[in-house]
């Protein structure tokens, strides 16, 4: 009978290793020393593109009374185009709309036509933003907003 050759085990020294270095790359990439382990402030969106996109609220025009409840929001879109997919892949034309009242998220549109909630009455800000087809805002922000009053 043979005995086994026995392995040494070396992947556990090894991963330590690589770990030390990666951690030891990302460490030396700030440039000066201040002593503090915080990372620079940089965000994700601070290269995000600028896009072409000019987004305006058709209705409910901005000051309007609204005798109703309920309320169809119309946007108008020039030098751009609503796609409904999703993608990393971001350029200044393509994207969607996001839809707010009163700070609240109501809807991410894919068309010009959206039915708000039922609003109380009192007055109600619409807000809306064209959006990078990976939901993040482009660089400036492509706003439109319409106050309205709504009265039983």
């Amino acid at each position: 009978m043979h005995p086994k050759p026995r392995h040494r085990n070396t992947a556990g020294p090894a991963l330590a290793w690589l770990a030390a270095l990666l951690l030891a790359a990302c460490a030396g990439s700030g440039g000066g020393s201040s002593g503090s382990a915080a990372p620079p402030a940089t965000t994700a969106l601070a290269a995000r593109p600028a896009s072409t996109a000019k987004l305006t609220i058709l209705t409910p025009r901005n000051g309007q009374t609204v005798h109703s409840p309920t309320l169809e929001v119309r946007l108008g879109l020039k030098g751009a185009k609503l796609v409904p997919q999703t993608t990393t892949h971001i350029r200044p034309d393509p994207g969607h709309v996001h839809l707010l009242v009163d700070d609240k998220l109501v809807a991410m549109n894919y068309g010009f036509n959206e039915q708000l909630p039922n609003l109380g009455p009192g007055q109600h800000l619409v807000q809306v933003e064209f959006v990078a087809a990976d939901h993040a805002p482009f660089e400036p922000r492509v706003l439109a907003q319409a106050a309205l009053n709504i009265t039983p």
